[in-house]
């Protein structure tokens, strides 16, 4: 459990203490001198009886002197036996993350492809009401504020593709006051043009289903300039707010969340942490002082091990982390187990989400890990889709899109994508993952209750067999299977009562689904 701590003295903080009915739980030492922090104890409720019972946090400064809050809790301990042989328990009782969205770049060659208004409608409705997309990154350069248009000089054939590219990212101040928007300093020609062509489409189908799309507008910086927003907080705040404004006014929406910046630890980008927390606090001050609800995604590194420094800074930095909704990193480097709980545990002890936001080749392997390992609320591969011309299938794309025949193009499913299916369309928006042993280790599950309450079980299978699941509720279940050689693969559907187990099987390795119907 977290614990968030605030000193009232210039003193500061150096211990934190938790007991449980006078009884101590842990004890966490500080920095000393800390005026707010946010700690984690790991508490083992099994010792005590179901029911009531008082909490207690003393917090100490530098002098030893102690101040303490109480809250009371409701103890419900709900044990189950490990499984053992080829079965699987659920435990409803022990809850992880809440799960937020399967995400996609908004690129899908609809400025390359002569053959997009001919694919466009088939690939939405196949990504999401087949696939399960729910969640799209948006992008926008930071060239935005330019008084020249240089996108929109492209896409009309004044400058060629390669001089866009040269300027996209040079960033000219709009004028010398962050607290006072030129209009003329702006142009979003670029950011409105994947907003009507990807946005608009992927959140009128997910309306249509009764859901809705996460908009996730991430700030792409991969360039210098003699002007930067990374060394001017308050004119990187502005910048923020003017996107905002603009959204509400053109297409009555703004984003649900903001991506701070993209792999700020990439040598094109190159933000420190520091910048990065400060450009949070003055965007988050920004935005609510102009009545927006600030929701940041950060740190967004391309080496996954640096996410833990990066969020360490944000903390560290004055009224930056009430901001941060999210904690989001890339695994182009050193995305191992060690680094991969440092960051989950910071999303605990902080009360974050955390997200697995680019990897290009990130098959179902990674995607389990980061659920189970990373407690991703939120993960994607990259972008929705792209034409043969870009070459293989390589996993840099959810569809593949044979454009060769201009009048009949043909949107395929990419050969990880047919895996990841198998969680995106049966875990939604809101599901809460829960507890799910194994007896077998070929057989590894992690398991949800969507919003509307209904189970879904993942199963990733190292190999073939078959498998009982105790605790799902009572009610008519679906079984769906992928493997190397055999795609979508339904099974005959399971009833049982609340007492009875579902049996399954999977003729080889792959990630077999139950879901109740």
């Amino acid at each position: 459990m977290s614990v968030l701590v605030h000193a009232n003295d210039p003193a500061g903080l150096t211990r934190i203490d938790l007991l449980a009915e006078q009884t101590l739980i842990g004890t966490v030492n500080i920095l000393a001198g800390t005026q707010d922090t946010a700690v984690y104890f790991s508490w083992d409720t099994t010792t005590l009886a179901n029911g009531k019972h008082l909490l207690q946090v003393k917090a100490f400064n530098s002098s030893g002197a102690a101040q303490s809050a109480f809250r009371s809790v409701i103890v419900q301990n709900f044990s189950i036996a490990t499984p053992t042989g080829n079965q699987i328990a659920l435990n409803p009782y022990v809850k992880y993350q809440t799960m937020k969205g399967w995400e996609a770049v908004a690129e899908a060659a609809q400025l390359y492809s002569p053959a997009w208004n001919n694919y466009k409608d088939t690939l939405f409705d196949q990504a999401v009401n087949d696939l399960g997309i729910n969640r799209v990154r948006l992008e926008i350069i930071s060239g935005t504020e330019n008084p020249t248009d240089h996108f929109a000089q492209w896409r009309a054939g004044q400058i060629s593709e390669s001089q866009y590219n040269a300027r996209r990212y040079e960033i000219i101040n709009d004028d010398g006051d962050p607290n006072h928007i030129n209009p003329t300093g702006f142009k979003w020609s670029q950011l409105d043009s994947n907003i009507n062509n990807i946005v608009l489409p992927l959140r009128q189908r997910l309306q249509a289903r009764g859901e809705s799309l996460w908009v996730n507008l991430n700030y792409v910086d991969f360039g210098s300039s003699t002007f930067e927003h990374k060394g001017s907080p308050n004119e990187y705040a502005e910048f923020v707010l003017a996107t905002y404004l603009h959204m509400q006014s053109a297409f009555g929406f703004v984003p649900d969340s903001w991506e701070v910046v993209l792999e700020p630890d990439t040598s094109t980008a190159a933000w420190t942490a520091s910048q990065v927390a400060q450009a949070i606090k003055a965007a988050g001050d920004k935005l609510a002082a102009n009545g927006f609800a600030p929701s940041f995604t950060a740190p967004s590194t391309t080496n996954a091990s640096n996410a833990p420094v990066f969020i360490d800074q944000i903390a560290a930095t004055p009224g930056a982390m009430p901001y941060v909704k999210e904690f989001s990193y890339h695994r182009y480097c050193c995305a191992s187990d060690t680094v991969l709980q440092q960051i989950s545990d910071r999303a605990v002890r902080y009360g974050k989400q955390a997200g697995m936001l680019e990897w290009i080749g990130a098959d179902y392997n990674t995607l389990h890990q980061d659920i189970k390992q990373g407690r991703n609320s939120s993960w994607q591969q990259f972008v929705l889709a792209g034409p043969t011309s870009w070459g293989p299938d390589s996993g840099d794309r959810y569809y593949v899109v044979d454009d060769s025949v201009v009048a009949n193009p043909v949107v395929s499913i990419g050969s990880r994508t047919k895996f990841l299916r198998q969680y995106f369309r049966f875990v939604r928006s809101g599901a809460q993952r829960i507890q799910a042993l194994s007896g077998n280790v070929n057989f590894d599950p992690l398991a949800f209750i969507n919003a509307n309450g209904k189970y879904a079980v993942v199963v990733k299978a190292a190999a073939g067999g078959s498998f009982d699941i105790q605790g799902l509720p009572a009610g008519t279940y679906g079984i769906k299977y992928t493997t190397v050689s055999q795609y979508d693969v339904n099974l005959a559907d399971v009833s049982i009562n609340g007492s009875q187990n579902l049996s399954a099987a999977i003729p080889a390795a792959g990630v077999i689904t139950i879901y109740a119907r």
